[in-house]
């Protein structure tokens, strides 16, 4: 297919896409009921950035056991049939900070507060509201703490839980016939996570998974009580930049970017895995910040079939200064963190 297809294909698509968008946006509250779906966002000082996303409610049911796999398979079906709601009026309140934001094409909304203090909590509950009507929701907001010594990155997907990213049909059977319940973790992750976060350093989940399975996540990570952060995710679809999704590498880095950014006098330990692209990714990342990466753990997911391109991004990680660190398991992990003085 031409260039000059493609692009065709690609503006008429966007175009469909944002005209189903406007057609559902058009039922009002009255007509349907409508939920907030809160993630979970990120803030410092005395600001505070609350995201979220109104969507039509499709009665998905979150599990707190194994359930059949005819739920599991119904509610993925609910999951990825989502009908945002766009052009609606968010109103977001904490302590005596209050402003509107209004809906993007996808439903999400995103909400900069400015409260005249904030308290020490990591965490502060932002109530976002549909104004003249009874919908409303919580939405935590990450604040790190003064005494925090690093800020964590984690990818999720064979990284936190086994997904089997590698392989299509494994990572389809995961998502469409598991629940947040029958994931299956990887052995000893939670207490790696929990020993690394120690009740102040943050955790950031950056995946390429859409934010349909969102609600997924989160059950899963509280589940296994491993530490809660902040999900950036990204929308799949159709729009004018992306076709269905954006390249792995290219959401990955830029999400990255965005954080270490954000916070720039904080210093940040990677965590991937070798099923995709992390090491590459973590290695533009210690190249484009010196001195500001303390180490990168890369689960072996991939055997024998990655060894040796591993091994030479390990080597140049290492002549920039930072300890790439190719594990087989999570205890692994541990004695190398506790090695560098991480945990």
């Amino acid at each position: 297919m031409s260039a000059m297809v493609r692009s065709v294909v690609h503006r008429f698509a966007a175009g469909l896409e944002r005209e189903v968008d406007r057609r559902r946006s058009r039922r009002s509250p009255a007509e349907t009921r409508l939920v907030i779906n809160p993630y979970r966002g990120f803030g410092r000082g005395r600001e505070l950035f609350v995201h979220g996303r109104v969507l039509v409610e499709k009665a998905i049911t979150r599990a707190t056991a194994a359930e059949p796999v005819w739920r599991n398979l119904l509610n993925a079906y609910r999951r990825f049939l989502s009908a945002e709601v766009a052009g609606m009026r968010v109103v977001a309140r904490y302590q005596d900070a209050v402003l509107e934001g209004m809906t993007d094409d996808e439903g999400h909304f995103q909400i900069r507060l400015e409260p005249t203090q904030v308290t020490e909590s990591l965490w502060h509950d932002v109530i976002v509201e549909l104004p003249g009507t009874d919908i409303q929701a919580k939405a935590p907001v990450l604040v790190p703490r003064a005494t925090a010594t690093f800020g964590i990155i984690s990818d999720i997907d064979d990284t936190i839980v086994q997904t089997g990213a590698t392989s299509l049909l494994k990572m389809a059977r995961s998502v469409l016939l598991q629940n947040a319940a029958s994931r299956l973790p990887f052995e000893g992750v939670a207490e790696l996570y929990r020993a690394l976060h120690a009740e102040r350093n943050p955790i950031f989940y950056v995946s390429s998974s859409p934010w349909n399975l969102h609600d997924l996540i989160e059950d899963f990570i509280q589940l296994q009580g491993i530490p809660p952060g902040p999900l950036r995710l990204q929308d799949w679809g159709v729009d004018d930049v992306k076709l269905i999704y954006e390249p792995h590498t290219t959401h990955k880095l830029e999400e990255i970017r965005r954080i270490l950014d954000y916070y720039a006098g904080l210093p940040f330990v990677l965590i991937g895995d070798s099923g995709q692209h992390d090491p590459e990714i973590y290695l533009d990342v210690i190249r484009a910040y010196p001195g500001r990466i303390r180490a990168a753990f890369i689960r072996d997911v991939t055997h024998d079939l990655r060894d040796k391109a591993v091994a030479q991004i390990i080597a140049d990680a290492k002549s920039l200064g930072v300890e790439m660190l190719y594990v087989g398991s999570s205890a692994e992990a541990m004695t190398h963190a506790g090695r560098l003085g991480l945990v």
